[in-house]
């Protein structure tokens, strides 16, 4: 049975979906500053990462590659989570001289006791197309515990200004307009980045920052950011008509998502298009409140 968050999922869980996932990685650090990890967030102490809502499991990879170049003899402990092991990879992720473990888990339940206090950096990326606006608060207190005190939290997400050009046409819009209205009509968060950082301090991070990033001042990134807008719409647009029922027909929603986003690549090749990445980044205090003996069921 689909849990509140696997209901909201407006992407799918195949091969091709897996693909895609992998595709965006490189571009999505690219837009962050070019590393996994935040750059402000210190690593030298950085032994333990959980990763929740893993999907293939490779930003957790890139990040303990990462933290290996920088610290090669520090032993890590690295686990992904994921509501589905449908994407996760065959056989054991390996990164270097450090294991992977991937383990189902629901954001939205309290994770098993040994995973209490456990980790350093916990992160997250782009649920903002998973879950209800309803469900953030518990997901964000289920994350607190999972960090030892003085660790972070770093979550990547973006807002429904993410899909967008500098010069917008009715193609734009309307394809902006088919999210939003999914995003109203399933109980999404259009504004997740900004409700998360209101949620850090309430939960009892501190050190609370949101960085807006994006790809508006960096030349480079234009042809990468018109190939993952076309692919994430691709993905996304189909499964929002459904979910919200504006199209009934599962096949005619592909055809109508494959028209706009061919005429919005095509508009790319002219204008530039922008994809807004935020990012939060969060400590618990170190002398922390504890949130496992409330957390909501």
């Amino acid at each position: 049975m689909a849990t509140p968050s696997d209901a909201a999922y407006l992407l799918g869980r195949d091969p091709e979906e897996s693909k895609r996932l992998n595709a965006q990685h490189a571009f999505l650090v690219d837009v962050i500053g070019g590393t996994p990890i935040h750059p402000s967030i210190p690593t030298a102490k950085i032994r333990s990462i959980a990763d929740a809502a893993t999907g293939t499991g490779i930003w957790l990879a890139d990040a303990a590659q990462t933290l290996h170049n920088r610290h090669p003899r520090h032993k890590l402990s690295l686990h992904g989570f994921d509501i589905s092991p449908a994407q996760f990879p065959f056989g054991s992720l390996k990164a270097p001289r450090h294991e992977i473990q991937l383990t189902v888990q629901d954001i939205l339940q309290p994770f098993p006791k040994e995973h209490w206090g456990r980790y350093d950096l916990v992160h997250v990326r782009l649920l903002v197309g998973a879950m209800k606006e309803a469900d953030y608060p518990r997901a964000v207190r289920n994350l607190y515990d999972l960090l030892k005190p003085g660790g972070y939290l770093q979550w990547d997400d973006c807002d429904t200004t993410a899909f967008c050009t500098d010069d917008p046409t009715p193609i734009d819009m309307e394809m902006r307009q088919i999210v939003v209205d999914a995003v109203q009509k399933l109980g999404l968060c259009g504004n997740a980045p900004q409700y998360l950082h209101q949620l850090a301090a309430q939960t009892g991070f501190v050190d609370a920052r949101l960085y807006a990033n994006s790809t508006a001042d960096r030349p480079h990134l234009r042809e990468p950011a018109r190939t993952w807008l076309m692919q994430v719409l691709r993905a996304l647009m189909p499964h929002a008509m459904v979910k919200s029922g504006e199209v009934v027909d599962e096949k005619k929603a592909i055809e109508r998502a494959e028209r706009l986003v061919e005429e919005f690549g095509q508009h790319c090749t002219s204008a530039l298009p922008l994809v807004n990445l935020y990012v939060l980044v969060a400590r618990k205090p170190l002398r922390a409140r504890s949130w496992c003996s409330c957390t909501v069921m």
